[in-house]
């Protein structure tokens, strides 16, 4: 059987390593990076297109002793969520390298092999089932986005780098003190030292243990999120980094999402349901303050910085509303997000590349200057504002569903995000498309869309309605897998809820 998820891993890894020697040739450079994301793409889609929904175990495992005498192996597998998550990974990841055109040329192996390293990561993080080998890719996925950041970021780049690493090792820090703690009470029950998920899944532990234990987890995973009021390190971090590389950034905030649906609960199922009320709660602030920040941001990036704080609540919304509809609907939300962003930061690297500011003060009537590249970022605002037959709707939807089974009167107060970001969004739109042509750039005119930047956005588009339009087609992957992220006591529930079939039935063409 083909390694395919070692491979995943292993043809950015080597082809970043690759790049990064190669740096002196940047053409060469460059090109390397494009055939390897194309490479690591093709794989992938066929990771997806091979996955079975409807099975309810994890897929494509690979197993190999690592450290026999601590208990630690090299296991990788997918379900559902990394089903969908490791090709999207591979796809945004190919766009940022096409993106980073001329005026990173002189960037080109150190910002080729961070993007390619950040892959790698990224789909370690979504593939992993020791935890152990989990923190490593946990670790390894920070450092390339804080060189492409150190290294190819703006003025005060070094300030966003040092706050990004401060922030994301306090939480490792605490996960890993966790981690060891319930690697020593399992080894103490059973006299077998495991990193092993399932195994560590049937530790007993006493309620308040298990409490603390969650806590550690689920903030390391609430500051890459980033939670309100864990936030504060990603307005910098977007402003300061290249804008490029942004595209695939936002599937970092990703894997905080994916880390509390198939670690902190599954191995804290009594803490998950005991401090769902206050992650709730949590996530419900996070959607409001987040869309009136975002609300108020001068630049293109720090809108969808807090945008995407506020999108991301979301998903913390239908993950902790602990049944399967809010699972679901929070697992294709973050593949919509995915989407959504990665075309708006997409066409933001465009626009600064012709205009050269993001500033929205310093920006405005480029819709008629360029109207393509006004009606893709139009599509792409209205799918991130959840415009139904756009793919937002149906994960917002389902999130706002399974919260209403759990805290209806949350649920409630959430909905009103939706308002808010339509606002926040419609803004953006206005002030860069809309109203009087901005002063002289001191560039000579800039054409409308290019067909290489054509080619970038078309995939995330057709993405935008295919998932609006036929969400079963996503949903289908994530069929066998929901019931086992979930706690028992929540399953149980489930039986007596609608199917996602039933509830999709209203939003999907006949």
């Amino acid at each position: 059987m083909v390694p395919m998820l070692s491979l995943l891993i292993l043809v950015p890894a080597v082809g970043g390593t690759m790049a990064v020697l190669l740096r002196r040739s940047a053409a060469t450079a460059r090109a390397l990076a494009l055939l390897v994301a194309a490479i690591d793409l093709v794989l992938a889609f066929v990771l997806l297109i091979s996955f079975d929904g409807r099975a309810t175990a994890p897929q494509y495992i690979e197993r190999a002793v690592w450290m026999p005498a601590l208990g630690i192996e090299y296991s990788l597998a997918v379900d559902g969520v990394s089903a969908l998550m490791i090709p999207l990974t591979a796809l945004l990841g190919l766009l940022a390298l096409l993106l980073g055109g001329d005026e990173l040329r002189d960037r080109a192996g150190a910002y080729a092999g961070s993007i390619l390293f950040l892959v790698a990561g990224v789909t370690g993080a979504f593939a992993a089932r020791d935890l152990f080998l989990f923190f490593v890719f946990w670790e390894a996925m920070l450092v390339p986005m804080y060189l492409l950041v150190a290294l190819c970021g703006g003025p005060r780049r070094a300030f966003a780098a040092t706050k990004f690493f401060l922030y994301t090792t306090f939480g490792s820090l605490l996960m890993l003190v966790a981690i060891i703690a319930l690697y020593s009470i399992h080894q103490q029950q059973t006299g077998v030292a495991t990193m092993d998920l399932a195994a560590l899944a049937s530790t007993r532990l006493p309620l308040d243990t298990q409490i603390w234990l969650f806590l550690a987890f689920a903030l390391a995973f609430a500051i890459k999120v980033p939670l309100v009021p864990l936030h504060t390190w990603i307005g910098d971090l977007y402003a300061q980094s290249p804008v490029p590389a942004l595209v695939v950034a936002t599937m970092l905030v990703k894997v905080g999402g994916y880390g509390l649906m198939r670690y902190a609960i599954p191995l804290f199922p009594d803490a998950a349901r005991q401090m769902a009320p206050v992650l709730l709660t949590l996530a419900v602030v996070g959607i409001i303050y987040a869309g009136i920040v975002a609300a108020t941001q001068p630049t293109l990036t720090g809108v969808m910085a807090y945008s995407s704080v506020a999108q991301l609540g979301f998903v913390v919304l239908g993950i902790f509303a602990l049944n399967p509809i809010g699972y679901s609907g929070a697992a294709i939300h973050m593949v919509s997000h995915g989407v959504s962003a990665g075309a708006i930061f997409a066409i933001v690297a465009m626009i600064l590349r012709r205009t050269g500011t993001v500033r929205l003060d310093q920006l405005g009537g480029l819709g008629a200057r360029w109207p393509i590249l006004a009606g893709m970022l139009a599509i792409a605002v209205f799918s991130s504002a959840g415009l139904p037959g756009l793919n937002g709707f149906v994960g917002e939807y389902l999130v706002l569903l399974g919260a209403y089974q759990s805290q209806p009167v949350l649920a409630a107060i959430a909905t009103g995000g939706v308002v808010i970001s339509a606002i926040y969004l419609l803004r953006l739109y206005r002030r860069s498309m809309h109203g009087p042509l901005p002063g002289p750039t001191g560039k000579p005119p800039q054409p409308d869309a290019r067909p290489l930047e054509l080619l970038v956005l078309a995939p995330l588009l057709v993405l935008v309605f295919w998932t609006g339009l036929f969400p079963n087609a996503l949903l289908g992957k994530l069929d066998g897998s929901t019931a086992s992220y979930l706690p028992p006591a929540a399953t149980r529930a489930a039986e007596s809820t609608p199917t996602l079939d039933q509830l999709l039935a209203v939003v999907t063409p006949k």
